[in-house]
């Protein structure tokens, strides 16, 4: 039986790959960030990490497939719950988990860019520091709020997201194989 995540992964992959080249060939240098060819550019590399997302969360599916879990896992951690929950076990799983626990790895670093792309000025302090945030039902907080568990993402570059594609299409190879052996 084939899975129908697999080219999910792929295609997600191919289409980050593809993105990730027409961002470094159309990479600019000192514009300001408003110029139209610098937003071009920040689009390019988010469309490229939103393409990054879908292939790690369509692997987890494709592994929630394999083991006839009957879902798709949003993490890695519900990933684990499902399998304990009908009584399996996976070795790719489990280092999927590890992985996603350990706040030194790469996928930490995608993952914290991830969640950055839906952080908004009024989110990370901006708006509602100043006291702006207005309109009907809005809170006004003095205090800005910082969870200081989790740093700051950084700004995306084609390296980076270029490391973190290489990582991944080694990951989803790597358990593949793995996978073929059983």
């Amino acid at each position: 039986m084939s899975n129908p995540y697999t080219g999910s992964v792929a295609s997600a992959l191919r289409k980050c790959q593809l993105l990730l080249s027409a961002a470094a060939e159309g990479e600019v240098a000192a514009v300001p960030p408003s110029h139209p060819a610098a937003l071009v550019h920040a689009a390019t590399l988010e469309g490229a990490l939103l393409q990054l997302w879908r292939a790690y969360r369509a692997f987890l599916a494709e592994q929630a497939h394999q083991l006839s879990l009957g879902a798709e896992p949003e993490s890695a951690t519900a990933l684990l719950k499902l399998a304990a929950a009908s009584h399996k076990a996976s070795a790719e799983v489990g280092e999927l988990v590890s992985l996603a626990e350990n706040p030194d790895s790469w996928f930490r670093e995608l993952e914290q860019a991830w969640r950055a792309l839906w952080r908004f000025a009024a989110q990370q302090g901006g708006a509602r520091a100043s006291g702006s945030v207005s309109g009907p039902g809005a809170v006004q907080n003095l205090i800005p709020s910082t969870q200081l568990a989790e740093a700051p993402a950084g700004p995306l570059s084609v390296e980076r997201l270029e490391g973190w594609h290489r990582k991944l299409s080694e990951l989803v190879a790597r358990q593949r194989a793995q996978g073929q052996e059983w």
